[in-house]
């Protein structure tokens, strides 16, 4: 009489716990789901990353998808191959509602000793 008790028992806490999972998965769905709403309004690329005489410059675009125009700050990470950070360098982009505008920052490396390799790497985007 006890084991099909405990077994019961066991049922119940089982789906007990998948309801609880269930329900948690749930509210993280719908945080995900306003943070890509909001990442969804912009969008930002690094399309080249060159050596230039100074040091080493990231091309790249960033996309405005909303109705009014906004200023974005785009941070990038100037990375050696081995994963070191040698410069973080930002820039602030107007773009207008509905377009995509091209933006560039660099970083002034000794040519001496710049690395030989490097990769533009897209840190963040912020709208200010």
């Amino acid at each position: 009489m006890i084991a099909p008790c405990l077994r019961l028992v066991g049922l119940v806490s089982g789906c007990a716990a998948l309801l609880t999972g269930c329900s948690a998965a749930a509210d993280s769905k719908s945080e995900i789901t306003a943070t890509e709403a909001a990442e969804m309004q912009r969008s930002a690329f690094v399309t080249e990353c060159s050596g230039t005489a100074a040091g080493w410059e990231a091309t790249g675009v960033v996309s405005n998808r909303d109705a009014i125009e906004h200023t974005y700050r785009v941070v990038i990470s100037f990375v050696t191959p081995e994963s070191a950070v040698l410069e973080r360098t930002s820039t602030d982009v107007v773009v207008p509602p509905g377009t995509t505008q091209d933006f560039t920052t660099e970083t002034k490396l000794n040519p001496v000793d710049r690395p030989q390799s490097v990769r533009c790497e897209l840190h963040g985007v912020e709208q200010l």
